[in-house]
């Protein structure tokens, strides 16, 4: 009985609308109701069925709705997921978004150099929140890791055309450099970045991305499928271990000790010579103070690699 009164108190407009309906045809046939009377019965019957109309479009907007919150929810309980070359850069904008930890294992970290700890950065300032961040990439001093390094994507490129063609050991060591020197500038102008940069003596075709709300394995470009694992499930956990223990055996840069270096917002040759230095980074022989605004420019002012 209850189950009728809910289906009648749930469908009671349409059921006006066809009470309407009926009568007007009746009144019509029987012409017992002039046409005026007919008109103005015919115009509130069509405004009771805009009425249902409006109303099943709002419940479908509203199942809608529900639908896609179901479907996010099943996707944070996934342990992995597969995702798309291109829709990788949204779930990277999204991992941004409110971290306070960022770790990174790759190669030169040209996307974490010009995208990823540049707008952390900004984002943590204005409510001077803590950042930590932890980036392993190649050893700009092991040529020979570089060279091996070029190596492997030139023969895993997929045409005579493709860009890793052009990719040379001093364009990769100068990529590692200004790698570096942004972690260090960075650290200058905000007291509150705890960043530790390690060099690794073993290259990889996976890049790493742990935030504080999932890791994201993605591969060179957007054409490639990325894999995401959400934080609190068991593999993420693995995996933040794993690369812990990977960072625990790279060789440490000491960045702490040049925090109080002179660094200005755009670091001349010479504070950019000395700040290597002091890191025990031998630049090489043939660089001058052109090569080293190079340095700076990739450093400071590079643009989105995959925009």
């Amino acid at each position: 009985m209850q189950r009728l009164w809910k289906l009648l108190t749930s469908y009671v407009d349409v059921a006006v609308a066809f009470v309407l309906a009926v009568a007007i045809l009746g009144l019509d046939i029987a012409g017992a109701a002039s046409s005026k009377v007919v008109q103005s019965a015919t115009m509130a019957t069509l405004a009771v069925v805009s009425l249902v109309l409006l109303r099943d479009r709002a419940r479908s907007d509203t199942r809608g709705d529900e639908v896609q919150q179901s479907i996010k929810a099943l996707q944070k309980q996934m342990d992995v997921r597969v995702i798309s070359g291109h829709e990788c850069n949204r779930v990277l904008t999204e991992a941004r978004r409110e971290t306070d930890r960022w770790v990174f294992r790759g190669a030169t970290g040209a996307y974490i150099r010009a995208v990823t700890l540049p707008e952390c950065v900004s984002r943590a300032k204005p409510r001077r929140r803590r950042l930590e961040f932890r980036l392993e990439i190649l050893d700009p001093m092991n040529p020979d890791l570089c060279h091996q390094f070029v190596r492997l994507h030139q023969r895993l490129a997929t045409g005579p055309d493709s860009p890793e063609q052009s990719w040379t050991v001093e364009e990769t060591r100068r990529e590692l450099f200004a790698t570096i020197l942004a972690a260090c500038w960075h650290q200058h102008h905000y007291e509150l970045l705890d960043i530790d940069v390690r060099l690794s003596s073993a290259y990889s075709l996976l890049r790493y991305e742990l935030s504080s709300s999932c890791l994201i394995f993605t591969q060179r470009g957007p054409e490639f499928p990325a894999l995401v694992i959400n934080s609190g499930t068991p593999s993420y956990l693995v995996w933040d271990s794993e690369l812990h223990v990977s960072f625990q055996q790279a060789k440490r840069l000491p960045l702490q000790s040049v925090k109080g270096m002179q660094l200005s917002g755009v670091p001349s040759p010479d504070e950019i010579r000395d700040l290597f230095q002091a890191l025990g980074i031998e630049l090489p022989a043939g660089y001058t103070d052109d090569d080293l605004v190079q340095v700076r420019e990739l450093a400071l002012n590079s643009a989105d690699p995959y925009a």
